[in-house]
């Protein structure tokens, strides 16, 4: 994981960076993770692994709504009625 990646990831989910030292590095320090997405500091594997399992989780759960509103309705897709 890069650097951008690492930020993209932040985005996603909707975190400050004091955030994700708090929650997914679990150190506190808004230092380090500021270094890692400005790509001064290789980010730890451990950083990664969790990053990579939320967003696994995330998609998971995107799919179920999905999968739910399709359920619903059919299909996903737009029906169009000429007038």
């Amino acid at each position: 994981m890069n650097a951008y990646e690492l930020q993209a990831l932040r985005h996603i989910f909707a975190m400050t960076i004091d955030e994700c030292a708090t929650w997914i590095a679990q150190t506190g320090d808004s230092e380090s993770w500021r270094q890692w997405e400005n790509g001064k500091c290789a980010i730890p594997d451990r950083v990664v692994e969790q990053l990579l399992a939320m967003r696994q989780q995330r998609k998971k759960h995107l799919h179920a709504i999905i999968e739910k509103i399709n359920n619903r309705i059919g299909n996903n897709t737009m029906r169009f009625f000429p007038t």
